[in-house]
């Protein structure tokens, strides 16, 4: 419970070892987050060595600032560029850098820098006061649940995919099929490896998303004007924080996603990746007639961004409670908190409360911190707008094989990111969805293991054994009713002056 011997802690914050470990975390998590293929859970597992002389807790207020910041830090390549830094910005690069090509880059950085800080604030309150309860809500999860909440993450193909709901579930269907490949991890048969070695691993999701985003919008730019740049606009505003207006116009979409990432947060397994998709979908669903999502609607942009920093302090209820990772990041943090000795239990909180709480008294300040140093980086950061597209187009294209290398060190995987990467060149002129594929290749593994062991514990009855439990039930609703409003039309196709409507904007 919250007291004043929770509070007390907070002081330990913000002795001189403790900050500057924050610090450094926070600017760490940004910059390696921003570059695409240096994910945060890299960034974490590179600081681990570092913080090994440290105490405890300034190790771990290391790391739990590194995994906030690197997950909004991705956020600045996605909107900029069209070049995601992490799997859970992908969502956010479709509004933002729409916004971005119409030359509202800040405002669409500020509407970022706001949803996700405050996110994070309310994740990281929602940590320090309701980590037990919640935590028993995790456990409530079983295989029927983790194949359901795949299943319902796979809804969102149809909102995202404008244009065609046809093309959009093909592609969906065509990630599936690609998170098939590699060696069954039940039986040990290959599947469509086709003897090639480097495809018996499966295709991982950091190649897939580097290529079908980064490279793909690498090459887009290759072959524009050299001299032009991404928006159009030769000057940048500096006003990098939200006006009331602002805020007020996307209130809803930011509650929407700030709740989408707290629930996702709490269930092993999910996290920013899904968080983001079911949240832009259902932000989607609930559009109006002038709307314009996919074409630069803010709306989209600040639920996708509330709700991936949303997640990272619900991510860590499981794995400090329970031992149970929320994620990759709350994995390799869980292995930080071992080789401390702290073992992660009810017990944490009962013999450790002097660290346990001042880890999550520093989480909280991290996000605030983050808010601060990402407006001057921001400064830097959308400068690349304005650079011509014959120099922004090779860079890009550089740093997505520098960086896929960097994070797997495997020279396979650059080759297979360059094949997503073609595939989603071609898939954007043809109007098909890479985020179908990216969402198809990230859930399919979820369902498909869930769905296996649901079939082992229901002794082949799946159905009925959905059936008896009330959190299935709930989710096979929602999930009809996600599939009910996507094949429904949309609010702004239905209005005949939306074509040469503008998305809402407010002046810089």
């Amino acid at each position: 419970m919250f007291g004043e011997d929770t509070l007390m802690y907070l002081a330990n914050v913000v002795s001189p070892e403790n900050f500057t470990a924050m610090i450094l975390g926070v600017v760490i998590g940004l910059v390696i987050g921003a570059i695409p293929g240096l994910s945060p859970p890299m960034a974490i597992a590179l600081l681990i060595p570092v913080s090994f002389n440290m105490p405890a807790d300034t190790a771990l207020i290391l790391l739990v600032s590194c995994f906030a910041a690197g997950i909004y830090g991705g956020s600045f390549s996605a909107i900029l560029l069209r070049a995601p830094g992490t799997s859970a910005s992908a969502a956010s690069s479709i509004e933002g850098f729409e916004m971005t090509k119409r030359g509202r880059a800040i405002q669409a950085i500020r509407i970022s820098t706001f949803a996700s800080v405050v996110g994070g604030l309310i994740s990281g309150f929602v940590l320090l006061l309701l980590a037990p309860p919640l935590a028993t809500v995790s456990l409530m999860f079983g295989p029927s649940e983790y194949f359901l909440v795949a299943i319902l993450g796979l809804t969102a193909i149809a909102s995202v995919a404008f244009g065609s709901v046809l093309k959009g579930l093909l592609s969906g269907l065509l990630g599936l099929f690609l998170s098939t490949f590699g060696i069954d991890a039940y039986s040990g048969f290959p599947r469509y490896t086709f003897d090639i070695i480097s495809f018996e691993s499966g295709f991982s999701i950091l190649p897939a998303i580097v290529g079908l985003f980064a490279f793909a919008q690498g090459l887009e730019l290759s072959e524009g004007e050299a001299k032009s740049n991404i928006s159009g606009e030769k000057t940048l505003s500096w006003n990098i924080w939200p006006r009331p207006s602002e805020i007020f116009h996307v209130r809803w979409s930011l509650i929407r996603g700030w709740g989408t990432g707290l629930v996702m947060g709490i269930i092993p397994a999910a996290g920013g990746s899904i968080a983001q998709w079911v949240a832009y979908a259902w932000e989607i669903r609930r559009a109006k007639p002038g709307d314009q999502f996919g074409k630069g609607e803010v709306k989209g942009l600040a639920a996708t961004e509330g709700s991936n920093n949303g997640v990272t302090g619900t991510s860590l209820i499981p794995m400090f409670v329970l031992g149970i990772p929320g994620g990759i990041s709350a994995a390799v943090i869980l292995g930080a908190l071992m080789i401390h000795g702290l073992q992660p239990g009810m017990r944490l909180f009962t013999n450790k409360p002097e660290v346990i709480y001042t880890i999550m008294w520093g989480f909280i300040v991290a996000n605030v911190l983050m808010g601060f140093i990402a407006v001057f980086l921001a400064r830097t950061m959308a400068y690349l707008t304005l650079f011509p597209r014959g120099i922004l187009g090779p860079l890009i294209i550089i740093f997505s094989v520098i960086g896929t290398y960097a994070g797997t060190n495997n020279v396979d995987d650059v080759w297979i990111m360059m094949g997503f990467g073609v595939l989603g060149y071609f898939m954007v002129k043809h109007n098909y969805s890479p985020a179908g594929v990216l969402l198809g290749l990230i859930l399919g593994p979820i369902a498909e293991n869930g769905l296996r062991d649901t079939l082992v514990v229901s002794h082949g009855s799946p159905i009925t054994f959905m059936l008896t439990r009330p959190i299935s039930v709930a989710i096979i609703v929602l999930i009809i009713a996600a599939l009910y409003f996507s094949f429904r039309p949309k609010p702004w196709e239905e209005s005949e002056t939306d074509e040469v409507k503008e998305p809402a904007r407010i002046d810089d």
